[in-house]
């Protein structure tokens, strides 16, 4: 493993919606962000060029970025570690935010959703793959019956749910015997959240699915043809995000309504904490919001 301060190359001090600066990502423009996460106090994104941004408020970030050809696809936290993943087996770890372990599986396949739950880190991937650990430090690979492309995970009720294209859902107790289940739909499924004792997935064509038990889905109505990206919940609130600034919010999952993200850049990753909600998504955009229904 390589100790390595990700801020070695460059930084920069972000606000609200991430200003272009001189030396702040490839051609001066701030990278697209793929993910976002809550936990410990601190918001982390991650997203295009390896970047790793923090924030303690999700207004003021301080983006951290490696210039390489890729990008960081998902971030999560569990048992006092943050693990971010991305192209190319690419995790990184880290136990304050600050300073980052790099380490990489024995794969060219890109991991694209991470999740914690019962002391397992998972992480899920292109064309099926699944890695799971218990420390960050050893990583197993997991059968996952598929070789679709898997988009996401959460973790909830005592289930991790991942969900990918042409419909997949893959569902498992402990991150490591994971289990088909039927969608009903051929759409691609490109995120997933959990709350309120609810599964929510969403994806291509304003898809929005619902289940209690992550084994067993319905579609929910949907006032959108956008792709959708992310899941998140928060005060009772569920937030869904997508291209061309679509954000979809209700207290219902299975009735969601078109809010006004005023932005129609793509968003790509919604969390919640610290009594609001903070969507991500390209060219460094940052939106907020204290309900889930009015952004700024």
């Amino acid at each position: 493993m390589i100790r390595s301060r990700l801020a070695r190359l460059f930084s920069c001090l972000l606000f609200a919606t991430i200003v272009a600066q001189a030396g702040c990502g490839d051609d001066d423009f701030p990278p697209n962000l793929y993910s976002i996460f809550f936990a410990d106090d601190v918001f982390v994104a991650v997203g295009q060029d390896f970047s790793i941004s923090n924030s303690a408020d999700g207004d003021t970030f301080f983006l951290q970025a490696e210039d390489g050809d890729g990008a960081m696809r998902s971030v999560t936290f569990g048992d006092g570690v943050w693990v971010a993943c991305g192209d190319d087996g690419f995790i990184a770890t880290s136990d304050d935010t600050s300073f980052w372990d790099i380490q990489f599986v024995p794969t060219d396949r890109s991991l694209r959703g991470a999740a914690f739950g019962k002391s397992t880190y998972v992480l899920v991937g292109s064309a099926g793959v699944i890695v799971s650990s218990p420390n960050t430090g050893a990583w197993d690979f997991e059968t996952s019956f598929t070789e679709e492309d898997l988009e996401d995970v959460d973790f909830g009720d005592g289930l991790f749910v991942a969900v990918g294209w042409a419909g997949t859902i893959v569902t498992s107790p402990d991150g490591s015997a994971w289990t088909p289940r039927e969608s009903g739909t051929h759409e691609d499924l490109l995120g997933v959240g959990f709350g309120d004792g609810r599964f929510v997935a969403v994806g291509n064509n304003g898809v929005i699915l619902v289940s209690d038990n992550g084994v067993d889905w319905t579609d929910a109505s949907t006032p959108t043809l956008e792709i959708l990206q992310d899941v998140g919940f928060g005060d009772g609130v569920y937030v869904i995000v997508g291209d061309n600034g679509t954000i979809l919010a209700s207290t219902d999952p299975e009735d969601f309504a078109l809010e006004d993200s005023t932005t129609g850049r793509d968003l790509s990753g919604v969390t919640f904490g610290n009594g609001k909600f903070v969507a991500v998504g390209h060219d460094g955009e940052i939106r907020n919001s204290f309900d889930g229904f009015d952004w700024f």
